[in-house]
């Protein structure tokens, strides 16, 4: 194999494939790259079993050719080299050559045997918007679980069909739920999908994403990369009866406000006394923290309310995530009855969405 092409371009390949790179040495196999060189352009493939990524850059191909290189070496020379382009040759049975020109490297690599098959793709849908698959992700991955062991809840449902798409998470304590009508007519899917995927498509440069499944994986095509991952066996948590089904308490608040007194009732509290009080009247919320080894923090704000007072008590960090997340002016805050499960909704943003907090009883 001979190639020659953009050293940044080659740089930016090897990136996206390094948290797929396995970096143990159970199999060393998966610690390697796939680079398959052919007609114009060389491909690029790395795998841990359960995420494959594949992609592919132009290149001069002066001798066709399939090798296997250590995925981390390769990945840090590229970086270190400072010539515009880079020649990967090899030259003996055994070694290649790095090269551009300046600093040559001489790198271990194998043939491509024994390395696992990619699945052909299987795409279903074509050009859902980057934009809100980027937004369904930045409003539902904080509260994915990052300590349960249930494997099924460490990752997002992700639901098509019926005219809408939809995305849920869930840590046990709190759910984000988040959805957007969009045009497809298609069979229904739904897949669980783990944070490793959701943190690539978030990087995605397209402005559209293409995605399908078959029976064992599921697909994603951008950026000039297919993306394939097991799919993840059981299901997701039925997240529908967590919301009330009546509303009895209906509240207004402004974001940027209620924010900040959080922020700042956050600083008296500590794992102890994790929980901050809502105090909620006709046309005003107060926000109180207590801490009986440092002090006491009270603020109130404008809201938007009549009914009869009430108090509730939440973990700040549950509410301030969610905020942060949120670019609405206004949210709103409702639910049946005083100790159980609170909505809070944004009222303008680009996609519906809907977080559901339990309260912390007194």
């Amino acid at each position: 194999m001979w190639i020659k092409t953009e050293r940044n371009e080659l740089t930016k390949a090897l990136s996206s494939l390094q948290d797929v790179v396995e970096r143990r040495i159970i199999n060393p196999k998966l610690s390697n790259v796939l680079v398959i060189a052919r007609g114009d352009n060389v491909e690029f493939r790395a795998t841990n079993l359960q995420m494959g990524v594949k992609t592919s850059i132009p290149a001069e191909v002066k001798e066709e050719g399939t090798i296997a290189i250590n995925g981390k070496k390769f990945y840090e020379i590229s970086r270190s080299l400072s010539g515009d382009t880079v020649e990967v040759k090899t030259i003996t049975p055994t070694h290649c050559e790095i090269n551009d020109g300046r600093s040559p490297f001489k790198l271990v690599y194998s043939g491509p045997e024994g390395f696992p098959e990619f699945p052909e793709p299987t795409i279903h849908l074509k050009d859902f918007p980057a934009e809100i698959m980027k937004e369904f992700i930045r409003k539902t991955l904080f509260s994915i679980n990052q300590r349960d062991s249930r494997f099924i809840i460490n990752g997002v449902l992700f639901k098509i069909g019926g005219g809408k798409a939809l995305m849920v998470s869930t840590d046990g304590h709190r759910l984000s739920l988040v959805e957007k009508e969009i045009e497809y007519d298609g069979e229904e899917k739904e897949y669980i999908l783990l944070k490793n995927l959701l943190t690539k498509l978030q990087r995605a440069e397209d402005e559209t994403i293409s995605m399908g499944d078959d029976e064992r994986n599921i697909f994603f095509e951008f950026d000039k990369k297919i993306i394939n991952v097991s799919k993840v066996e059981g299901r997701f948590p039925n997240y529908e009866v967590v919301f009330p089904k009546e509303i009895n308490y209906e509240v207004i608040v402004n974001r940027e406000k209620l924010h900040e007194a959080l922020r700042r009732a956050s600083i008296i509290i500590d794992e102890k006394q994790r929980g901050v009080k809502f105090s909620v009247s006709e046309g005003l919320m107060e926000i109180n923290a207590q801490n009986p080894d440092l002090g006491e923090f009270k603020e109130q704000m404008e809201a938007d309310y009549k009914g009869e007072p009430f108090n509730i008590i939440f973990n700040p960090r549950y509410i301030t995530e969610f905020l942060s997340v949120v670019d609405s002016d206004l949210i709103k805050m409702y639910f049946d009855e005083v100790g159980k499960a609170v909505v809070f909704e944004p009222l303008h943003e680009i996609v519906n969405y809907k977080y559901v907090v339990m309260p912390i009883r007194e």
